[in-house]
């Protein structure tokens, strides 16, 4: 059972994936990149469940984006590995500014091989400078963990 993993805090939201040749670098293991895409298509689904798509950034004309991400490897993945992604808001000042954390897991090894905690700020999409988060993110956008 995921949810049963190693994770870091409570209630994961949880994302699998497998290893594919693409993901693969000239060192033979999963390239850096790879995990930072993971980690957006994670934090996308979490934010679509909590009601917030891209469409409503358009439509509200503002978005929460990355300022600071610090990224901690532990380990490395090969091709077929499986790995379940999990992302919790652990903070938010419900103004302008959260953070998220990630955290993958080896399946077969219970293993975290790679976390992130990841600080967003909420811009306008008129003129890209901060702005007050909408009622939307204020209201959905809570700590998870």
């Amino acid at each position: 059972m995921l949810s049963n993993l190693n994770w870091k805090y409570k209630n994961p939201f949880i994302t699998e994936f497998t290893v594919t040749k693409e993901d693969i670098d000239i060192l033979g293991h999963v390239n850096n990149k790879v995990y930072l895409n993971w980690c957006e298509i994670v934090s996308w689904k979490h934010s679509a469940s909590l009601g917030i798509t891209p469409i409503i950034y358009e439509n509200l004309k503002c978005a929460c984006v990355v300022i600071k991400s610090e990224n901690n490897f532990t380990g490395s993945l090969f091709e077929r590995d499986q790995v379940a992604i999990s992302t919790w808001i652990i903070s938010t000042d419900k103004k302008i500014r959260l953070s998220r954390y990630f955290q993958v897991i080896n399946l077969a090894k219970n293993k975290t091989i790679f976390t992130s905690l990841v600080d967003y700020a909420c811009i306008s999409l008129e003129n890209f400078k901060p702005v007050r988060m909408p009622k939307l993110f204020v209201d959905n956008y809570n700590v998870t963990c």
